[in-house]
């Protein structure tokens, strides 16, 4: 969600919907009101038979809960640590949602529909299935447009063959201009008080590297390093680490991005054993070990909603912390909970906000 925007302003990149944080309910329903077109009708002709109908289409985003527990062991192991197990659980559950919250919002909004094939979910539809794509099923992103490539590729098996398919800053006029002039329905810029943005790129971290070591002219080190030569050096990307604006869009990095095969690229460690990513393009039919999606966003590329339950004096919580002592409070459990939804907005079958950008990664 964009700063200083309230957060169920439709200018956001992320429209929280909070219906059903105030009553009950599992969905929300939200429309898309077409503006009326055609001529219209001059002088005193009449205007019977001559109305444009009312056009509109819809989407829904779900919600579920989701909860995590942590055991803490007997008092006897806490007594073994010079540390607080009970602090260090709720810092861990913390971290926790802020992943799961992340991996949802950029699995939805980049189509990743592989994140259901995870092994460790062990389930692929249904009631479990959705825990890493935002409690929502993930929708592929749509080829009406907002799917692109790079130059020469026309699908993504092909980018992930070759480097000369990586992200580069000649892209951005191309994303732009799609954005905002060769779709059906243009995406919307972004409006932070008396700032326009035409929108977000979001790229995973292989893809700024790309970015930042293409010296080639018109490329975005070549541009910084101009820059820097004539003397912008406070501010200058190159030395503050920030990746900065073209075209009026922000680049902004972010490592959970759908990339890699989660086998040989885009891993995790987890307790001793190599496991695929919950971002990683995991089981799909082609090769992935060298692709990547990056995402244009703009206004209301996505939706999120909270349901609640009912907390002390009655009034309703978004996030539940449950304590539970166990075998004679010599154990203790922490549960955290919540019921939300984060889903990828579409409107009549094709995205709605959002462009991905298929490319190579290496």
């Amino acid at each position: 969600m964009s700063v200083g925007l309230s957060a169920d302003d439709p200018s956001n990149f992320v429209q929280y919907f909070q219906e059903t944080a105030q009553g009950p309910g599992g969905e929300i329903k939200y429309d898309l009101i077409y503006n009326p077109f055609g001529p219209g009708v001059a002088g005193d002709n009449v205007i019977a038979g001559n109305e444009v109908p009312f056009d509109w289409d819809q989407d829904v985003i779900f919600i579920d809960q989701l909860r995590q527990a942590i055991l803490i062991g007997g008092r006897m192991s806490q007594q073994r640590v010079p540390y607080s197990l009970r602090v260090k659980a709720k810092n861990g559950l913390a971290n926790w949602w802020a992943q799961m919250f992340n991996w949802g919002l950029m699995n939805q909004l980049a189509g990743n529909t592989y994140a259901l094939n995870v092994p460790y979910l062990g389930i692929t539809t249904g009631e479990g299935a959705y825990n890493y794509t935002g409690m929502n099923n993930p929708l592929a992103p749509t080829t009406d447009g907002h799917w692109l490539f790079p130059q020469g590729a026309t699908t993504e098996s092909t980018v992930g063959t070759d480097p000369k398919y990586a992200f580069a800053a000649e892209a951005i006029p191309t994303i732009e201009a799609q954005a905002t002039g060769a779709l059906i329905n243009p995406i919307k810029p972004i409006v932070i008080g008396s700032l326009e943005i035409t929108g977000v790129i979001f790229l995973t971290p292989l893809q700024v590297k790309s970015l930042k070591t293409n010296y080639s002219e018109g490329e975005w080190g070549a541009i910084m390093g101009l820059a820097a030569q004539g003397g912008q050096v406070t501010g200058n990307p190159i030395f503050t680490g920030a990746l900065g604006i073209i075209d009026n869009i922000v680049l902004h990095r972010d490592a959970y991005l759908p990339w890699g095969d989660g086998v040989n690229t885009n891993t995790l460690s987890v307790l001793g054993q190599t496991i695929a990513n919950p971002s990683s393009l995991y089981g799909a039919a082609y090769a992935t070990k060298n692709i990547g999606r990056a995402i244009f966003v703009g206004a209301q590329a996505g939706a999120f909603a909270t349901g609640a339950v009912e907390g002390p004096l009655g009034q309703p919580l978004k996030l539940t912390w449950v304590e539970e002592p166990l075998d004679g409070a010599n154990q203790l459990r922490i549960i955290s909970g919540m019921i939300t939804g984060t889903k990828k907005t579409q409107f009549g079958q094709s995205d709605y906000g959002v462009i991905t950008y298929s490319t190579y990664v290496g």
